[in-house]
């Protein structure tokens, strides 16, 4: 055993000595999640979650105090950063990336809307945004559903107040010429007569019958309740935080690149020829290898153990329900993908073929095993070919402790998988090793 502490020791000290690769192994997923920070919000970068959208608002001809209650109403609402514009403006606007859609009231709208006219609102978008510009597509989509929905139920109950005569038409129309202040005086007007009259009981009318249907909508019959039940959150749940799934992903994924940079010294010292020398002292030639997996893990656990605490100082990571979940997700992942490479090292003969092999693994891994998207968001098929990967299961596991602040139980299944897999390809580390050298493969 003494053998293989000072083999682990001579790895980690060259393995310390290269602060290039530290720096690459430490910097770039700290710089990604940073990117992602200032793309989404959260952590330093400001409050948790996605920002708020940049939307134009197109409606010029509508009054001073509703353009104003709207602003404020979208701002209050947290999910988007209006801007009001005229139509030149907008488009302008969304062709340049400054909005990620523009919103356009066509002219007249509010006279459109009482007089039951048909009412048609535009949506631009800007198609290098399209998830924040689906967004207010969709949000759109709804409330015109919404008012559609509620426009019918008004024709059917009230088929009556859609009817207004041409002289009617011509009064509403003069209400409507100034602004809100004029409107509600002519509304409150004792003195009002003749067909303005009749205009502004058609107007009271409607009102009074938007009301009426506004009460019993809001009120629905059947409701429905939807809610996320975190395991583990016995104080109410904890806010979402898109660096518990970022941060975590990326870091595994240079896991991987920095485990084969160490299995990759076994073909550097074969054609150096010190590998040789070494299995040629007295004692058996296993802690050679071994001695470079326990190098392997222990960078390992170093670089994760930094970038988490690095997370969640800099971008509110969560560290878990507790001090011990987390570290051993952290060792389990680390001993898999040292096993995982130095059994690839192994199956070659080359240092120029395991370069190869390990890339292409280490990508088509990282794409079938969570680390470019959520696990959640993966088609049925990926995520059962993902799990052939050890990184599938790291990142369950990540996902639920680090998102989910779940403990030791919750994951068990993936820490199981975790820590049978690293003993299994350990043992066949070992004894293919031995094999080799047996052999004259390796001296």
């Amino acid at each position: 055993m003494s053998r293989l502490w000072i083999f682990a020791a001579r790895d980690l000290r060259r393995l310390a000595a290269d602060r290039r690769a530290l720096v690459v192994n430490l910097a770039l997923p700290l710089v990604l999640t940073s990117v992602m920070g200032l793309s989404f919000g959260g952590g330093i970068f400001g409050k948790k979650g996605i920002s708020a959208i940049p939307v134009a608002i197109v409606a010029a001809d509508l009054p001073e105090p509703l353009r104003e209650r709207l602003l404020e109403g979208l701002r209050e609402s947290g999910f988007f950063a209006p801007t009001w514009a005229d139509s030149a403006q907008a488009d302008a606007l969304v062709r340049a990336g400054d909005v990620a859609a523009a919103i356009v009231l066509p002219s007249g709208a509010l006279d459109s809307f009482f007089n039951a006219d048909s009412l048609v609102i535009e949506v631009w978008k800007d198609p290098a945004s399209d998830v924040k510009a689906g967004i207010v597509q969709e949000i759109v989509q709804r409330g015109v559903l919404r008012l559609q929905a509620g426009e019918a139920a008004y024709r059917a109950l009230w088929p009556q107040d859609v009817v207004l005569a041409a002289a009617d038409s011509v009064a509403l129309a003069d209400m409507f010429r100034g602004g809100l202040g004029d409107l509600w005086r002519n509304l409150r007007d004792p003195d009002t007569a003749g067909t303005q009259a009749r205009a502004v009981d058609f107007l009271a009318r409607q009102i009074d019958h938007h009301l009426a249907l506004g009460r019993v909508l809001s009120r629905p019959t059947v409701g429905l309740v939807v809610a996320d039940r975190v395991p583990g959150a016995g104080n109410g749940g904890r806010e979402t935080n898109l660096f518990d799934y970022f941060l975590p992903s990326f870091a595994v994924f240079f896991l991987m690149f920095a485990v084969a940079a160490g299995a990759r010294d076994l073909h550097r010292e074969r054609a150096r020829r010190t590998l040789q020398r070494q299995l040629l002292g007295p004692g058996p030639a296993w802690p050679v290898v071994a001695g470079k997996w326990v190098a392997a893990v222990i960078q390992g656990v170093g670089m994760l153990g930094v970038l988490l605490l690095a997370g969640a100082v800099l971008f509110r990571v969560n560290l878990g329900p507790d001090p011990w979940t987390l570290p051993v997700v952290v060792l389990l992942t680390c001993t898999a993908a040292a096993g995982v490479f130095m059994l690839m090292a192994l199956l070659v003969r080359t240092e120029k073929a395991l370069d190869n092999l390990s890339t292409a693994v280490i990508l088509v891994s990282a794409m079938l095993g969570g680390n470019f998207m959520p696990l959640d968001n993966l088609p049925a098929w990926s995520r059962s070919v993902g799990q052939l990967f050890f990184n599938y299961w790291a990142n369950l596991s990540f996902t639920r402790v680090i998102g989910a602040d779940g403990s030791l139980v919750d994951v068990a299944t993936p820490l199981l998988v975790l820590g049978i897999g690293s003993l299994v390809l350990l043992a066949a580390v070992l004894v293919l090793f031995d094999a080799r050298v047996r052999k004259g493969g390796w001296t």
